[in-house]
């Protein structure tokens, strides 16, 4: 029970890479809030947890909306009191040629991948502040280090977010707060579904495809650190390899 009586959000939870975090983090016994768009993914990934005898929250939240964010947050203070571990998983990956992007998908990735987190930072901060102990973990990418043809909006929004989450990590040190990425590497979930399909034009050979279970562990290790003395402004990453 790595986790026991910690309380830990969990953004774009309804399936995917969150929705194996959040069994997890479950498991380990943390209370889970669970977050995403979709109330029908809420309901499943929460019900399959109670299951489990787990205490859970599900908040419908669009990480494009601050207020939504905000409620997130509010909500898990009211219910659990506090806020040990913040995982912000959401996200999007619009594909195609960067001369074929348009404004409206640089808009919806930048507003996910980055200011959604900043949204959940900046409201969760001070109560872990308050508390004197924090644990954030930002769901990053390899292409966020090494670019890769027709993911700009993608790549541009993940390499954001690793410098956000180091600038934000030596900001808090010092609250007893600490701050990393985690770079899964290729994951079979929605969002990469046309990826991995088609593994042959996408680093196949090199870094096999993972099933959302197999980042539980790094997950796990991550939220475990002690927030005193834990790793801060770390980027750990599961790839294989480095390249795109």
């Amino acid at each position: 029970m790595q986790l026991k009586d910690k309380v830990a959000i969990i953004t774009g939870s309804g399936r995917g890479i969150g929705r194996a975090i959040a069994i997890a983090y479950a498991a380990e016994g943390a209370r889970v809030v669970v977050a995403a768009r979709s109330t029908h993914e809420l309901d499943e990934v929460a019900a399959e947890i109670a299951a489990q005898s787990g205490e859970v929250l599900g908040v419908p939240t669009d990480m494009r909306v601050r207020t939504d964010v905000e409620n997130l947050i509010q909500q898990t203070v009211d219910r659990f009191g506090r806020i040990d571990i913040l995982v912000n998983n959401a996200g999007v990956n619009p594909r195609g040629l960067f001369l074929d992007s348009t404004d409206e998908e640089w808009e919806q990735g930048w507003q996910i991948n980055v200011m959604g987190v900043v949204y959940c930072c900046r409201a969760a901060l001070p109560i872990m502040q308050q508390q004197g102990s924090g644990n954030i973990i930002n769901v990053g990418s390899g292409m966020g280090q090494v670019g890769h043809a027709n993911l700009s909006v993608y790549c541009a929004s993940k390499a954001a977010l690793h410098g956000l989450t180091q600038a934000i990590a030596e900001e808090v040190w010092q609250d007893g707060i600490i701050a990393n990425v985690l770079i899964p590497g290729p994951v079979k979930t929605e969002l990469s579904k046309s990826a991995w399909e088609n593994a042959g034009t996408f680093r196949a050979q090199s870094d096999p495809w993972k099933e959302p279970e197999q980042v539980v562990a790094s997950a796990l290790f991550l939220a475990s650190q002690p927030p005193a003395s834990g790793m801060t402004g770390q980027i750990l990453s599961i790839m294989r390899r480095n390249s795109p």
